[in-house]
């Protein structure tokens, strides 16, 4: 087991969700991470899009590898739980943990390419949760 590993812990097991008509899919069952001491719970019903990459970058990054990273960004950012730049540490954490994940480099990469592109969604999240 590695340092990341450590850090990062699936609680509830594995991602269950079905496909919307969209391409955007809805857990089917509550998804619960523990990241470093932090308990993460993403409701059944939550719709993501299980990335929060650009469809580019899937050319060095598989999608397939960072699915739960995706989901539990997305959910960080709808809430607001964390800072932006906690809730982008969060996904390389989990991107790099557990069975079939993201290699260092590929973490890194996506890691790098959020802070520097994910502030639009960051803000629109947060104007968003104050006019609800």
């Amino acid at each position: 087991m590695n340092e990341t590993d450590q850090k990062v812990r699936l609680v509830s097991g594995p991602l269950q969700a079905e496909r919307l008509p969209d391409g955007s899919r809805r857990l089917l069952r509550a998804l619960i991470v523990k990241v470093r001491d932090e308990e993460i719970v993403v409701p059944a019903g939550f719709v993501s899009d299980f990335r929060s990459l650009p469809r580019v970058i899937q050319i060095l990054i598989d999608p397939a590898r960072v699915q739960l990273a995706g989901v539990i960004h997305d959910r960080l950012y709808a809430t607001g739980q964390f800072t932006r730049c906690e809730t982008d540490t969060i996904w390389r954490l989990t991107a790099q943990s557990g069975g079939g994940h993201a290699n260092s480099f590929q973490a890194w990469l996506g890691w790098l390419l959020i802070r520097l592109g994910a502030r639009f969604a960051w803000d629109r999240a947060r104007k968003k949760s104050r006019l609800a």
